[in-house]
């Protein structure tokens, strides 16, 4: 262990130092993220989750914890590769292939096609059949059914969150909360909507839909919720633009999801909101 450092307080953080230091020498970060994966893949340890990003599968998450390994010392960043600092405790012994670089990027596809959906360099990997096969897979989550649907994220890793949006072919992701942050890593705004941009979903923030914090801070019970909902329902008419607004989003792009922190939509004025268009518009509706 290095001198005077103790380890880092998240255990999915000691484990990836222990990940890396197994490695003995630096590796770069596309293919650390990949090992992960197919670590992950493996023995379902539930440290890191991944989206199909640009290329293949990728942890928003494990990205920022290299970030933080790396400021705090931990780790060194020469480029694009990374090492750890100094010697570690592995608690653990890994089964890390010896695969790198494109070799490496074209198991985890294989691993698993789905996580090719947003990749970039599929014809660079592959020949044109296996190619055409990859991209194939675009066709099972792609729907031309209009529909609106509505999400929370509570209880969410970022990446679970974008692959349930993936999966249900949603084209735009509406924030309908007032104030768009988060203590959870990666939703809050700025973040949230780089990494819907990242796997090809538009992101759109509405507040004046939101609900202010103040009028949330003392829900006990039921009847607490309640109250609230029945008073944001009267305001409904004061904002007929922009749920106008929502339905014109509901028109171009065909299928979007208003999204807000709690898990059941009940619990949450977005059921409100989805209520109002379904009954105003016709429209069909789906909670997820």
């Amino acid at each position: 262990m290095t001198e005077g450092k103790s380890q880092p307080t998240y255990k999915r953080q000691r484990f990836l130092l222990s990940f890396i230091h197994q490695l003995k020498d630096s590796v770069t970060v596309t293919d650390i993220q990949k090992l992960i994966f197919l670590h992950e893949a493996k023995e379902n340890c539930g440290y890191y989750d991944f989206v199909p990003y640009k290329f293949g599968p990728y942890s928003f998450l494990l990205a920022e914890d290299i970030d933080i390994l790396c400021k705090s010392r931990f780790l060194t960043k020469a480029g694009s590769r990374i090492r750890t600092i100094g010697n570690y405790p592995i608690e653990e012994h890994f089964f890390i292939t010896s695969e790198r670089g494109d070799n490496l990027i074209k198991t985890a596809y294989c691993e698993d096609p789905y996580y090719a959906l947003n990749s970039e360099i599929i014809d660079r990997l592959f020949n044109k059949e296996d190619a055409i096969s990859f991209r194939e897979q675009k066709k099972v989550y792609s729907s031309k059914n209009q529909m609106l649907f509505t999400i929370g994220y509570e209880g969410k890793s970022v990446e679970t969150f974008m692959n349930t949006l993936i999966r249900n072919d949603i084209h735009l992701l509406c924030d309908v909360r007032k104030n768009p942050l988060s203590r959870k890593f990666g939703f809050s705004k700025n973040m949230l909507e780089h990494i819907a941009n990242g796997v090809g979903i538009k992101y759109v923030h509405i507040p004046d839909l939101g609900i202010d914090s103040k009028k949330r801070s003392s829900l006990n019970s039921e009847d607490d919720y309640h109250r609230l909902f029945d008073d944001y329902s009267k305001t409904l008419p004061n904002l007929k633009f922009y749920l106008d607004y929502l339905y014109s989003l509901l028109c171009s792009d065909n299928r979007i999801s208003l999204m807000c922190y709690e898990k059941e939509p009940k619990m949450c004025h977005r059921h409100i909101l989805r209520d109002y268009l379904v009954t105003t518009y016709n429209i069909g509706s789906t909670d997820l």
